[in-house]
């Protein structure tokens, strides 16, 4: 009897089910019983029912996530969830947001996948394109805030073999159906894995994401989708607006806040973030291969936001572990997190109005940007904790190359620095770049600082970032021994990226910095700069974009020039701070130390040297406190 059950041929297993027990297997590994407890809170209070299925419709999810209704970003998002909770099945697609399926949405979008799914980023990618995706056969969907059918919906997306399978097993099928909400159901984690499953097995690993071959169908059809811009320009500006979200911020305090004139901040960003993707002209819309590139490459931080915001489903307000039996519940405001931006200590207090950084820009410059904290690792700007204090504009301070010298070289940790202008050649006249420098900037007086050969590979990267026209990220060569990363000079201006020419002693004028493949290259009185991106120029102190080389390469006189000089309407450095607990920031050093300058400086104009101001000043000068030989001390004058 044993012998003959061995021989018969395995039960395909449906993919209902299969798609339930990810669920289980997501709820059981993924998330504790209180999370779990919340989640299921959360949903049953908001849950629509039709006959025995709970589901959420896309005013139910807009309005739990209370997404602002000026960005028009709620249908893009709900229909990103259809097919997440379909996963990994795209024949599933798009699905009735059920207790399950959008416990499935929840687990990708919060990347808690990874803990039993052995593959990771780039299979999200796929995920997120396909989410997003209008293929030819659906391109016009119909509004999701009708009353959905599942039955319908599964039919209409299933095989015809598998079509005709579910109408012979009726009943199985429905059981798989009715059982929406089998979250609910306990999970035995200390079974063993069934080695016969084959379709489990797969589940257990990212590499379940090759189960879309069983909808060869789909796979292709991925080559032939598009993201249509519109949509996405839409999710980039909700991406922009809570970029600095956490767990347990409401998003209706940033929706609260949404003037028009922020709106239009917003909306000027992800145009540059879209055109990053470069949309194809006819059809408006994002083919994989861009999406997928500008993803991995000039954007890789895009899509963090969805993490805090989708872990708002696992706190509940009706579960209150602190609170008393017989007690109002407690009133806790919470405050969205305060901006990062500061005004430097040693500038005094002001409007900063006239400041190009704000927190849309920092926004933009997150999604490309990961900093480096002291403990050595790499963070999220809005988590690492890092402030960022105005050390210098051109609007406060001047256009004077010692005034930026006094109030930058002095600071001794990492800054970014902003250069905003307008150029006629480019599509909007505007070009904007940022520069996070890691290290603190050179000394001119000590000569040109070579990149080390025996530098350590773990150290800090800069990376140099342009933000308009389009966005476009340049992180710092690994490989690169010759060209330093910045460098400054009264004589010369600031480098960054480019080649600093031999000095040599018989020659009393410097030499010009030549430009790199990636540089930019402002001039000494601060109104002009020059900006080069050529990949055919050879290696550089940066890397070059992907998508705008492939751009500059193919697109014609559409595409951005490889080499613009434009003029400087704005340059800021920022110093990037990291407030501790223990000692002084770099905030308090820099204020100690500018006013020992200025008290420096006032001793010098005080010395008494009998009348004789010439003579004063030649004793200066042969000291190396004032003139050419200062290098970047302040001696004040005489």
């Amino acid at each position: 009897m044993g012998q003959s059950q061995s021989s018969e041929p395995a039960k395909e297993v449906p993919i209902e089910d299969l798609s339930h027990e990810l669920a289980l297997r997501f709820a059981s590994k993924c998330y504790t019983y209180l999370e779990i407890a919340h989640y299921k809170d959360n949903f049953k209070t908001l849950a629509d029912h039709q006959e025995d299925v709970e589901y959420w419709k896309e005013d139910t999810l807009c309005r739990f996530l209370a997404l602002p209704e000026p960005l028009h970003a709620g249908p893009v998002l709900y229909h990103m969830c259809t097919y997440l909770g379909a996963f990994p099945f795209p024949s599933l697609a798009p699905c009735i947001l059920t207790r399950e399926a959008t416990l499935k949405v929840i687990t990708i979008m919060t990347g808690r996948y990874k803990k039993i799914l052995r593959r990771g980023d780039q299979d999200k990618v796929k995920l997120l394109f396909r989410s997003l995706a209008v293929f030819d056969r659906r391109a016009s969907i119909s509004s999701p805030r009708e009353k959905p059918n599942m039955d319908e919906i599964i039919k209409e997306q299933l095989p015809d073999d598998m079509l005709k399978e579910r109408e012979i097993d009726t009943a199985t099928s429905a059981h798989a159906t009715a059982s929406g909400f089998a979250v609910d159901e306990p999970a035995n984690d200390d079974e063993d894995e069934d080695d016969d499953d084959l379709a489990l097995a797969a589940l257990d690993s990212l590499d379940a994401i090759e189960v879309f071959r069983h909808d060869q169908k789909t796979d292709r059809k991925i080559h032939h989708a598009i993201v249509p811009a519109e949509n996405l320009k839409k999710l980039v500006m909700l991406l922009l607006l809570i970029a600095e979200i956490e767990p347990l911020t409401p998003v209706g305090v940033y929706g609260q806040s949404l003037t028009q004139e922020r709106l239009q901040a917003l909306s000027v960003s992800a145009d540059a973030v879209v055109a990053a993707f470069d949309p194809d002209p006819q059809s408006n819309g994002v083919r994989y291969s861009n999406f997928v590139k500008t993803v991995t490459t000039t954007t890789p931080c895009l899509f963090e936001p969805f993490s805090p915001l989708f872990e708002h489903f696992l706190f509940s307000k009706n579960i209150n572990l602190n609170k008393h039996r017989g007690q109002p519940d407690p009133v806790v405001a919470v405050e969205p997190r305060r901006s990062p931006i500061y005004r430097s200590a040693g500038d005094g207090d002001g409007d900063d109005g006239d400041t190009i950084f704000n927190d849309t820009l920092l926004s933009q410059i997150s999604m490309s940007l990961r900093l480096f904290t002291p403990s050595g690792s790499l963070a999220d700007i809005f988590t690492s904790g890092a402030r960022f204090n105005q050390l210098y504009s051109t609007s406060s301070h001047g256009t004077s190359l010692s005034s930026f010298s006094r109030q930058v070289l002095s600071w001794q940790s990492g800054t970014l620095m902003l250069v905003s202008g307008s150029h006629p050649d480019t599509a909007n006249n505007l070009i904007t770049l940022a520069a996070y420098l890691p290290e603190r900037w050179h000394d001119p007086s000590s000569g040109p600082r070579n990149a080390a050969p025996s530098r350590d590979p773990s150290a800090p990267k800069a990376c140099l970032i342009q933000l308009q026209p389009r966005q476009a990220t340049f992180p710092e060569n690994s490989y690169n021994r010759s060209i330093p990363v910045s460098y400054f000079s009264t004589k010369t201006g600031i480098a960054l990226g480019c080649v600093i020419p031999q000095q040599s002693r018989t020659h009393t004028v410097q030499q010009a910095p030549a430009l790199g493949s990636v540089s930019l290259l402002i001039d000494t009185d601060l109104t002009t700069a020059t900006f080069q991106h050529d990949g055919d120029a050879g290696s550089g102190a940066f890397v070059t974009d992907p998508g705008l080389e492939t751009a500059q390469t193919h697109n014609g006189q559409a595409a951005q020039p490889k080499k613009i000089t434009f003029d400087i309407d704005s340059l800021e450095v920022w110093g990037i701070n990291f407030p501790t607990d223990e000692g002084e920031d770099e905030v308090t050093k820099q204020k100690k130390r500018l006013a020992w300058e200025e008290a420096e400086a006032a001793r010098r104009r005080g010395v008494n040297f009998g009348g004789d101001q010439e003579g004063a000043r030649a004793l200066l000068e042969m000291a190396g406190l004032v003139g050419d030989k200062a290098g970047n001390r302040s001696g004040g004058s005489v």
